[in-house]
């Protein structure tokens, strides 16, 4: 029997996984998030469709008591089997309530999933913007180094149509501002004599100018 390990076949697909995986991290990571909670269901455990009907419910709750219509609530839900026992919970980013009294909107969305669920356990916190980053995003979602290996987390997540119109705005904020960076590094070398790298070919098209490291990357999801 051979000595060496077996060769991976899919070694490809499970960088593409960690890349996409990155990628939708960062991009959860631009948006202001406001709660990450967590929810759980009681016995006997609810059919699949009903414990969505619970969460979009919540949902719709926290909308009334935070005074924030629900087209404009930033949600980022994620559904997930327990790694002890295989049991389904859900794992919920919350935004948009950056006006409201914020452990007194804690309190009621409490009760209400107390409420809903007949009581079962909730585990509802204030969003670290001190630790905001694609490792606290992928921790608050519930996704370890095991699970990336699994699957995509941006392929078991579900996201409001609030969060693309979010992203889309931070993509054109992003664009604009590498297009004012790109003209104002042409400025520069024309005012102080350097030649542009259309100057040096005049008859070849002018070289894109490199967006400086450090600019919001423009991630789609």
């Amino acid at each position: 029997m051979s000595s060496q390990p077996r060769a991976d076949r899919q070694w490809h697909e499970k960088i593409m996984r960690r890349e996409r995986f990155t990628d939708f991290a960062y991009t959860l990571a631009r948006i202001n998030w406001d709660f990450f909670t967590t929810h759980t269901y009681k016995n006997p455990l609810p059919r699949p469709d009903v414990r969505a009907a619970m969460v979009w419910r919540w949902c719709q709750d926290v909308s009334k008591v935070s005074g924030v219509p629900y087209k404009n609530l930033l949600i980022a839900l994620r559904r997930e089997q327990g790694e002890i026992g295989g049991r389904p919970h859900e794992h919920c980013l919350i935004g948009g309530l950056t006006s409201c009294n914020m452990m007194t909107v804690r309190s009621q969305m409490m009760r209400s999933w107390k409420i809903i669920s007949g009581n079962a356990f909730a585990d509802f916190r204030l969003y670290d913007r001190s630790l905001a980053g694609a490792d606290y995003i992928c921790k608050c979602l519930g996704a370890n180094a095991y699970e990336v290996n699994k699957f995509s987390l941006a392929e078991e997540t579900t996201l409001s149509d609030s969060v693309f119109r979010v992203v889309r705005t931070l993509d054109l904020m992003s664009e604009r501002r590498c297009r004012e960076l790109r003209r104002k590094d042409r400025q520069v070398p024309e005012a102080s004599g350097h030649k542009t790298p259309a100057q040096h070919d005049s008859g070849a098209m002018a070289c894109p100018v490199s967006v400086p490291a450090g600019l919001p990357g423009m991630s789609r999801i």
